[in-house]
């Protein structure tokens, strides 16, 4: 079964307090915005190459984050590359997002990573 969406689920009427101009949701700038400052603070390493990526590790080398807009992969529209790495340098899992997504997700998304202090999430440890 193939869901669009336009097939997903909608509230039946919009609140009579929202309208259109009520809030501004973040869009995507194509930059890297907050993200690079914050895992500085975290001391990761930020290295930017000589393309114009750039290129971060965490401090104990176990997560990659890469914001690659000279790289291949953007052009196919992967412009945040997020892995977490096993001991030997293997990765784990991956996360990549769109140049369309703001950058405070991004950070959003890395924050609640770092806050998370082991590799299993409270509900399952």
């Amino acid at each position: 079964m193939t869901h669009s969406a336009l097939a997903l689920p909608r509230p039946a009427k919009l609140s009579p307090l929202h309208t259109p101009a009520a809030r501004e949701w973040p869009r995507g700038c194509g930059c890297a915005g907050p993200v690079f400052p914050f895992l500085e603070a975290h001391g990761w390493a930020v290295i930017t190459d000589p393309d114009a990526n750039v290129h971060c590790t965490s401090p104990d080398g176990g997560m990659y984050v890469g914001f690659l807009p000279e790289a291949p992969a953007a052009r196919h529209g992967d412009l945040w590359h997020i892995r977490t790495l096993d001991v030997n340098g293997e990765p784990i899992w991956a996360q990549t997002f769109p140049g369309g997504i703001p950058p405070q997700a991004v950070a959003g998304f890395l924050a609640g990573l770092l806050a998370t202090p082991t590799a299993l999430c409270a509900h399952c440890s």
